[in-house]
């Protein structure tokens, strides 16, 4: 994996690595795919990883899209790793209601983008009924055309060996895009870059998903055992930063941190809750929202299986502003309720920006643009930065719209057109480089804290 890793998805057509000015410019969009795939975590012998799935999976469908990007407009989106898990060989379940909850949401977002199918392509044999349940919900609720393809039918089998037929995937999302539509001007897109390499490599050592059963059973029986869960979200980020910003910069800030902690320290790492509350950003294409009870119920099903794994201490590591309050509660109850020790993980670090930027710089400005330029600059468009600011220190009054004795509840589109909340234009590759350093360093120190007693 590497530091702008959120998937093993072909890089052009995933929809993480899309600004959300694309998602309004992107051609014959009534013709085009949204693709979901849907993992579990199951035990498919003792030596293979819990994502087992996700790793064929992925796989496939990454070859299959490679082949039908040339013939329509593809988008995946980030994987949806938190479902329904059997009861003897799962891993990190939901309820059943909240897993159709975060499928809803999903096919709402994906219909608000202005797409007319989606195609839910699962993995997991557990999630059948629950996938074709959803599929037919977002049919009605979200006016969806929508498909299913279950991994199984396509010859895959995590513990046989079965790798599936990509051809033949790549036949069936043809298929799909042909159903009820007549077929438009084939689309000429260039070749993608080659997948990221596994540049981290301390991550995947300590992501519980990448372990086996096996070897989850034997995990160090430590009362300061640590484990990281991930936050972030898939919403707008101006029209110079792509709608997978926070949970990008995320997966790079606990990378970089990760790796300056000795190799024996017992911290580890849950799946990512890659899907946050982003309602302010609605309006803008692209997003996708899930509700704060849905996250509430999701935050407490990974802590109650945390604990179940024999976890004592959890620490959420949250990158997008719009999840803040809904965790801060929720490591209240956390405690009172699962039993076990529960806080927000923050590096703390502020680099040296201008008084407003300190002030208002709250989304997609120099902060996050400069760390972004420092981890994925494939992914920044700095000829689209712009300057947009919310408020101004030295504005009249005290309402605010943030961080004042009186506030006021906001859309993004009552601060601004841009989407941007502070000034991305002054954003450069040193400073991100900088920052990255002095963050990581400062959340490594952090992370040693907590797991240390």
């Amino acid at each position: 994996m590497g530091p702008n890793w959120l998937a093993d998805a072909e890089p052009e057509t995933f929809w993480a690595h899309h600004g959300w000015t694309d998602f309004v410019a992107l051609p014959q969009k009534e013709y085009a795919v949204a693709i979901l795939p849907v993992h579990g975590f199951s035990v498919h012998g003792a030596e293979l990883p819990l994502d087992a799935e996700e790793l064929e999976g992925a796989r496939l469908l990454r070859a299959a899209v490679a082949q039908a990007k040339a013939r329509f407009a593809v988008r995946v989106l980030p994987p949806l790793r938190f479902v329904t898990a059997a009861r003897s060989g799962g891993y990190f379940g939901l309820d059943p209601e909240t897993a159709h909850a975060v499928l809803a949401a999903i096919g709402a977002g994906v219909a608000a983008a202005g797409f007319h199918k989606l195609v839910f392509f699962n993995t997991s044999a557990a999630n059948e009924p629950l996938v074709g349940a959803a599929a037919m919900d977002v049919r009605a609720g979200a006016g969806l055309r929508t498909y299913v393809i279950h991994a199984g039918a396509l010859g895959v089998d995590v513990g046989q060996g079965g790798r599936g037929d990509a051809a033949r995937l790549a036949g069936l999302l043809l298929e799909i895009r042909q159903h009820l539509a007549p077929p438009p001007p084939l689309i000429a897109v260039p070749p993608a870059p080659d997948a990221p390499a596994e540049a981290f490599p301390a991550y995947r050592a300590r992501y519980l998903p990448a372990l086996s059963a096996e070897r989850l059973g034997r995990l160090p029986a430590d009362a300061c055992r640590l484990a990281i869960v991930p936050t972030g979200a898939i919403e707008q980020h101006g029209p110079h930063l792509p709608v997978g910003t926070d949970a990008i910069l995320g997966q790079a800030l606990l990378a970089a941190a990760l790796a300056q902690l000795p190799p024996e320290r017992p911290v580890f790492v849950s799946p990512p809750i890659t899907y946050g509350t982003s309602i302010e950003h609605r309006d803008f294409p692209g997003t996708i929202s899930i509700s704060t009870p849905t996250l509430r119920r999701l935050g407490l099903a990974i802590a109650g299986q945390l604990r179940d794994l024999g976890f004592r201490r959890i620490a959420f590591f949250n990158t997008h502003g719009g999840n803040s309050l809904v965790l801060a509660a929720l490591v209240r109850e956390i405690a009172e309720t699962v039993g076990i020790e529960a806080t927000l993980l923050r590096h703390g670090y502020e680099p040296a920006v201008s008084p407003d930027e300190a002030a208002w710089g709250i989304h997609a400005g120099e902060w996050e643009t400069s760390l972004m330029l420092a981890v994925a600059p494939e992914l920044v468009r700095m000829d689209r930065a712009v300057r947009e600011y919310p408020a101004r220190v030295d504005d009249p009054g005290e309402l605010r719209p943030d961080r004042a004795a009186a506030t006021f509840a906001w859309m993004t589109r009552d601060l601004s057109q841009s989407g941007v909340m502070g000034d991305a234009t002054r954003a450069t590759r040193e400073k991100g480089d900088c920052w990255l350093s002095g963050a990581s360093a400062a959340l490594a120190r952090e992370i040693g804290r907590l797991s240390r007693g």
